[in-house]
């Protein structure tokens, strides 16, 4: 019998058991140590109190952590990962894990639930799918690493000027996407720069932010790119987003790794082409996934 605990009622030790071999066998390699555990759930926004562990014989054989964040006045959950032990798979530990997560966030008031699967995980989806979620958009993780001959990335900023400002003001513009994958939200991007773009008559105009990857001797060794986006309504909404990716890359001339993680590629098309279009290319695609509460 599968028995379902709150995170914080168990041993740090089964958290960290209950995610490893929940994810044993994964698309990517997902072993965290204690401390990257607790270190994930901090920077993450991820709630002890609403993350749930399943035991089975008085093992920890199943994982599902979530985090509530209130945008725009209304209460948004993500599940940042399902996983189940090889042996207990196809027993139904993952839907119990589920159920008893939408009981938790119909709880807590949530209007909108949301998650990420892998979009070759057919089995992860068609559960997802059977309690409600849809798919909303596709993501891609994007990557580009060293620099780009001068002539394919403009230098000048155009007729825009490119302010730097705190990563908060961003929630403030009326076009932010504040429902973008959880991971790419302002409150996740922990240590970034934010930056502004205006037109000739002050209006802001398109925003971005980023964080600079530094080595153990300081050197900028890489740039992780959450969000960039032009207002949408702006016939120039192109060239307002060439301007401020040139600024966020420094025109692409270091030798540097670039990393675009959970990119929608519909609703941010504009951004999306473009950076194909430099050079970038995806290494894992995704699937967003919503679901009303």
């Amino acid at each position: 019998m599968t028995k379902i605990k709150r995170l914080e009622e168990c041993t740090l030790q089964e958290a960290v058991k209950a995610w490893n071999s929940g994810f044993e066998g994964y698309y990517f390699d997902m072993t965290m140590s204690t401390d990257a555990f607790v270190n994930r759930l901090a920077l993450e926004g991820l709630s002890p109190s609403l993350s749930l562990v399943a035991f089975i014989d008085d093992q920890p054989v199943g994982i599902l952590l979530n985090g509530i964040r209130v945008i725009n006045g209304k209460k948004f959950a993500w599940n940042g990962g399902t996983g189940v032990a090889p042996q207990y798979r196809k027993q139904g530990v993952a839907r119990e894990l589920m159920n008893v997560t939408l009981s938790l966030y119909q709880e807590e008031g949530v209007a909108t639930a949301s998650l990420e699967a892998i979009r070759d995980n057919a089995k992860a989806i068609s559960l997802y799918e059977s309690c409600g979620f849809s798919a909303v958009d596709s993501l891609e993780h994007l990557v580009l690493k060293g620099m780009l001959q001068e002539s394919l990335f403009p230098k000048e900023r155009g007729e825009y000027l490119i302010k730097e400002i705190n990563v908060q003001h961003v929630a403030n513009l009326p076009f932010y996407k504040a429902e973008n994958p959880w991971q790419t939200q302002w409150r996740s991007a922990k240590d970034s720069e934010a930056i502004l773009a205006f037109d000739g008559k002050g209006n802001e105009v398109g925003y971005a932010y980023f964080r600079k990857n530094v080595n153990e001797q300081g050197r900028h060794i890489g740039t992780t790119l959450f969000q960039c986006e032009a207002d949408p309504l702006r016939m120039d909404a192109e060239g307002i987003t060439r301007s401020l990716l040139g600024y966020v890359f420094e025109d692409f001339q270091g030798d540097i790794s670039r990393i675009i993680p959970n990119l929608p590629v519909t609703s941010s098309k504009t951004t999306y082409s473009i950076l194909k279009e430099i050079g970038f290319k995806s290494v894992a695609s995704q699937v967003f996934m919503k679901r009303p509460c």
